[in-house]
């Protein structure tokens, strides 16, 4: 929900509007997008591993398990980060409609055109 506009802090309100009409203009997202985006990914590498072996790779633990640690320092404890954690994962009703990437060589590239980039 968006926090009501504090009269005091007009300055940075504009400031802030102004740099994201930038980004948008420049078509960059903003750092909560990107945020949304990596957790997008994890659930559908995650949905799909799990649709071909039940057991979840290596990887993927650590992944969650990095995930609950982060949580844990943040203050939340007992078993609600965990259970937070695979609904966010998945339970996601975009879960289906999601792009999936195909695999590609171990370097980052960003190619620009279309927005896509491989590890």
């Amino acid at each position: 929900m968006p926090r009501v506009a504090d009269p005091r802090n007009e300055v940075g309100r504009e400031k802030t509007e102004k740099w994201r009409e930038k980004l948008r203009a420049a078509r960059m997202p903003e750092s909560c997008q990107v945020d949304t985006a990596v957790a997008a990914a994890v659930a559908v590498v995650m949905a799909d591993r799990l649709e071909q072996d039940p057991d979840l790779s290596p990887d993927l633990q650590i992944i969650l398990a990095t995930a609950r640690a982060v949580l844990k320092q943040r203050g939340f404890d007992g078993r609600g980060p965990s259970t937070k954690l695979m609904s966010r994962l998945f339970h996601r009703k975009d879960l289906s409609a999601l792009p999936r990437a195909k695999r590609s060589a171990p370097q980052f590239r960003d190619d620009g055109e279309d927005g896509s980039a491989s590890l």
